[in-house]
């Protein structure tokens, strides 16, 4: 787990520093010729670690913000602040404590939000683009932003009331000028053309790493001999930094990796040098631990009674005031500047640090064991081809992996067979993979504004064009999902939900990245729908809307619901005057299917099937008798290079005759089934495209639950 390394790496790094209060240990440890040397690394940590921050912040979010996420956000901030600092005089006084302006800082401090530290926590829990995620991100830009603010505002009224005077004030503020007219006007515009000068694909160039590495130092010198803090440069630097997803990757793989794996653990040394808790007392540790106590406990309450008043779960509201309430290395660095600052009393400066760490392993537990985003994808009713009526809508999602995969989804759903009777209502989600650096994002396209520029526009425009060909049987609305790979499909389900879709389109290739494939597996383990994926051979790559091109369509039956459900979607397609269908039903010989309601179920729907397309010349229907697996591969080995696209169904019965003795050609992980996945092998040398079909995973399930129920049921009989 990422946030339980952090403070595993800290901890390493922060235990010697604890022991050198120990006076043999110390001289070995901290010489002063070394010391001298690490305040050095340290300060350099302090510039890229800040730079790198107010890299990942972007502001426009909060713009985009829903009225749910600025109101936890603020009251996650301002309701812990206000009780905090009113019970921190009290405790103060109810302790006998010599304290004054620590009571207040404390109680600031305890009470931030910080962006980096949940969005830290989100990552290692898979979170990022689930809808608790996205809050959870939304309300920490709001809460740190406003918080900050406070900090930045206060800081300035310290600053004021030192110098005194009004034109000592106004000065100070001139003096910022400079250094921000240099970042804007001279270091943004060198970004950008950087970024311009580096071709689509390829990493930036070393000589400009270096460059901005030097302009983030630069900042930080011209702070200094401008009278402001070292710190205030790289910070401002890091929000005109271009906002390039490419670019950002790139400095947070070059700069991040060596900032955290050598002048972090330098910082997390300085912060162990601070951390004595031998001086405690236990009024001491009382006051800081009733402080965190009071400050965690009226954050999280505040957060949870916003969001029941919003119409949240409890368990989701929880989840997310515990996520809010964690702490991190960026809770460390806020720790070590009041420390440093401030004056913030050693002994409180321990205990803040100690807690921070141990509360962040401590919460990443609790939200694992509390919330599981795939419990909203139990579907309570099928959503699946062969429960909607062929004179209903179809609502479909279709997924992108890449450009490559807009022409074959087009003509698939094409060869959907949209009517005015049957339309159908396309939800093209094109998955793009989460740029390190960058934040989850969910865009939606508008199809009456489409630019030419760009790959998204140009997959927008594609399925623009087939509305228009379409107009009145087909809407098409087209989205782009920005999300790490471990937590794609979430996106996927999500969408299924909100549009009540019935099927959803994945492309599968078998040089598809492990990665690629884990989101497949995701997506037909956890969608709320039936799936189907899509193998392109190159031949579903000519349009047939023209209405010269005929399509070759074979189903091939063996039996169960996922079989029935590829013959429903057949169905719709029968109806095409382009597609000539063929159903070849694979039949064993001995006849040995026990379940009576399974197979009264298989020729129930073959039945239905032949009914309504028996006066259609473009429909044929074949049954073939097999002993064994080998007929069933000899039969399909024979037949494939006949057709432009073969659908099967994904599971089967193990024990079915059909199938014996073929799982052992399984080449890709049984993701396409056995059938699917023979056809799809490279030995097998199939040049038709495949679509696997895998009906409602819930309604499977609790289908051979009733199997497994009457088989029972006729034993005991």
């Amino acid at each position: 787990m990422i946030m339980v390394f952090s403070c595993f790496q800290g901890g390493i790094a922060i235990s010697p520093s604890f022991l050198g209060h120990i006076e043999r240990i110390n001289r070995y440890l901290f010489a002063p010729k070394s010391m001298m040397i690490l305040d050095t690394f340290e300060v350099f940590g302090l510039v890229f670690i800040l730079f790198l921050l107010s890299l990942r912040l972007d502001i426009t979010v909060v713009k985009k913000c829903g009225k749910l996420a600025v109101v936890i956000g603020l009251a996650s901030f301002v309701v812990p602040t206000v009780i905090t600092t009113l019970m921190a005089s009290y405790l103060r006084g109810f302790f006998k404590l010599e304290l004054h302006e620590e009571v207040h800082v404390m109680a600031v401090i305890t009470s931030i939000t910080s962006f980096h530290v949940v969005f830290s926590i989100l990552e290692d829990l898979k979170l990022l683009n689930s809808e608790l995620g996205r809050l959870a991100l939304s309300s920490s830009m709001v809460s740190g932003l406003f918080s900050w603010s406070f900090i930045v505002f206060f800081a300035y009224l310290k600053e004021a009331s030192r110098l005194g005077s009004k034109k000592g004030i106004l000065l100070a503020q001139i003096t910022r000028i400079p250094t921000v007219m240099i970042i804007v006007f001279a270091f943004r515009p060198m970004m950008w053309w950087m970024v311009r000068r580096t071709p689509e694909g390829q990493p930036l160039k070393q000589s400009y790493i270096l460059i901005i590495s030097t302009m983030v130092l630069f900042c930080g010198f011209l702070g200094e001999i401008n009278g402001h803090h070292f710190l205030f440069g790289p910070a401002v630097l890091g929000l005109a930094t271009p906002d390039n997803p490419h670019l950002n990757s790139c400095l947070m793989e070059k700069i991040g990796t060596f900032v955290n794996s050598f002048l972090v653990p330098c910082f997390l040394v300085d912060v162990g040098r601070g951390i004595n808790l031998f001086h405690a007392t236990f009024k001491h540790v009382a006051f800081a631990l009733m402080l965190i106590f009071i400050s965690t406990l009226t954050k999280l309450s505040a957060i949870i009674a916003t969001s029941l008043y919003y119409k949240m779960p409890f368990r989701d509201a929880l989840s997310l005031g515990l996520i809010l309430n964690c702490k991190g290395f960026v809770d460390t660095l806020l720790y070590n500047a009041a420390n440093k600052f401030v004056g913030l009393k050693t002994e409180f400066f321990s205990i803040l640090v100690v807690t921070a760490m141990l509360q962040s392993v401590f919460v990443t537990l609790l939200v694992r064991l509390l919330y599981d985003p795939s419990r909203r994808y139990i579907a309570y009713k099928p959503r699946t081809i062969q429960n909607t009526g062929l004179r209903s809508e179809l609502q479909i999602v279709a997924c992108l992996h890449q450009q490559d995969d807009v022409r074959s989804i087009i003509n698939v759903l094409e060869a959907t067979n949209p009517t005015r009777a049957s339309p159908i209502a396309v939800n093209v989600l094109n998955l793009k993979k989460l740029i390190e650096g960058t934040l989850p994002l969910f865009i939606s396209h508008s199809l009456n504004n489409i630019s030419s520029a760009g790959k998204i526009d140009i997959v927008s425009n594609a399925f623009h064009q087939f509305e228009q060909q379409n107009q009145g049987l087909v809407t098409v609305q087209c989205f782009t999902s920005f999300a790490p790979y471990a937590t794609m499909h979430d996106d996927v389900c999500t969408m299924v939900l909100e549009k009540s879709a019935s099927l959803v389109i994945v492309p599968f290739q078998r040089y598809d990245s492990p990665s690629m494939r884990a989101v497949n597996r995701n997506i037909l383990v956890k969608a709320p729908c039936s799936v189907a994926l899509l193998v392109n051979r190159g031949n579903l790559d000519r349009y047939i809307l023209s209405g010269r091109l005929t399509m070759k369509v074979c189903v091939v039956f063996i039996g169960g619901a996922d079989d029935r459900e590829t013959l429903a979607y057949a169905q719709r397609m029968s109806g095409h005057p382009n597609i000539r269908l063929t159903v070849l039903r694979l039949v064993s010989v001995d006849h040995t299917l026990t379940d009576l309601i399974e197979k009264r179920r298989n020729s129930n729907m073959i039945n239905e099937f032949r009914l309504n397309n028996n006066d259609c010349p473009r429909v044929s229907y074949k049954e073939e008798m097999v002993k064994h697996g080998n007929d069933t591969v000899r039969l399909l080995g024979a037949m494939c290079n006949d057709f432009d696209l073969i659908m099967v169904g994904r599971r089967h019965d193990p024990d079915s005759t059909q199938l014996i003795g073929l799982s052992e050609w399984g080449e890709i992980d049984q993701d396409l089934g056995v059938i699917g996945d023979i056809m799809a092998s490279k030995d097998f040398e199939c040049k038709a495209s495949i679509l696997v079909v895998q009906q409602q995973a819930s309604v499977v399930v609790e289908m051979i639950q009733n199997q497994k129920y009457i088989s029972i049921y006729n034993s005991d009989r």
